[in-house]
């Protein structure tokens, strides 16, 4: 729930906060931004429950004695540098016939076959950008690195075809790798180090 804002402004934010609700604004392609203030309890609460998904989500909006609701996702997040608090919301309403592009958790499942070789897995992207319906946002992108042998990587490209929505991101973006054993490390460098030359002992 989020009441429309009469006043804008450093003092006004102020007080609002001091009372327990979060200044914010509501914009979008066909919508002229909206000041806001929305509880802060009620925004912590929504911004537990998500994590890191985007989510679309209904917003009911008061204007005096005139209630709408507006499906929107959450763009922005402001917080305090130190103290560590949210400070400010941009909602975003949305079109549920236009695609949009939103940033969604990529989940590891499965035990990679060059982990119980001595590979360490290593996963290099958290978030992949998506374009969508706004009804079809995925919670998260799930992949299974069972097959990933040592040295070997999953990329973008890898992941086409594979799920119901469009990946914007490079194809040659690495999401995952099986990196060699520290052990096997050392002995590539120790012998890169010796080629080339002779050992040199010391008197």
């Amino acid at each position: 729930m989020a009441k429309v804002r009469e006043k804008t402004g450093k003092g006004p934010a102020r007080r609002l906060r001091q009372q327990e609700w979060i200044p914010a604004v509501c914009y979008g392609p066909k919508t002229s931004p909206l000041p806001l203030s929305v509880p802060r309890n009620q925004l912590l609460k929504c911004l537990k429950e998500m994590g890191e998904e985007t989510r679309l989500i209904p917003l009911v909006v008061e204007d005096g004695s005139t209630r709408t609701t507006k499906k929107v996702v959450i763009r922005e997040v402001q917080v305090h540098p130190y103290k560590r608090r949210v400070i400010h919301v941009d909602f975003h309403e949305v079109a549920l016939d236009e695609p949009l592009t939103v940033d969604v958790p990529v989940e590891i499942t499965g035990t990679a076959a060059g982990v119980a070789d001595g590979g360490m897995l290593n996963q290099i992207r958290y978030t992949l950008s998506v374009r969508c319906l706004p009804t079809d946002i995925p919670e998260k992108i799930t992949v299974d690195v069972s097959p990933l042998g040592v040295g070997e990587s999953l990329h973008v490209s890898d992941l086409r075809g594979k799920v119901p929505f469009e990946i914007l991101d490079d194809d040659s973006y690495t999401v995952v790798t099986v990196a060699a054993p520290e052990s096997d490390k050392a002995s590539a460098v120790s012998e890169s180090s010796t080629e080339g030359g002779e050992e040199v002992t010391k008197a």
